[in-house]
């Protein structure tokens, strides 16, 4: 069986962070850098993943149009 020559990335991000008290997806990262919104750990994720994907996809619930400026 051929594999198909493109790959997608999924995201899974449409948790409420109820324990967290805040975004995880939102977090800065790395630890202890400047914000912005490239350097939160759901950027980072993208990034990881656009290296090695066709695309990449982010799945929000509640929370999708806080995750939209960094998607």
């Amino acid at each position: 069986m051929a594999r198909s020559p493109s790959l997608c990335g999924i995201i899974l991000a449409a948790g409420a962070s109820s324990r967290m008290g805040r975004d995880k997806a939102l977090l800065p990262w790395p630890v202890g850098h400047p914000g912005g919104l490239r350097n939160t750990l759901l950027g980072a994720w993208i990034e990881l993943l656009r290296a090695h994907t066709d695309m990449v996809i982010v799945v929000g619930g509640a929370n999708s149009n806080n995750l939209e400026p960094v998607v």
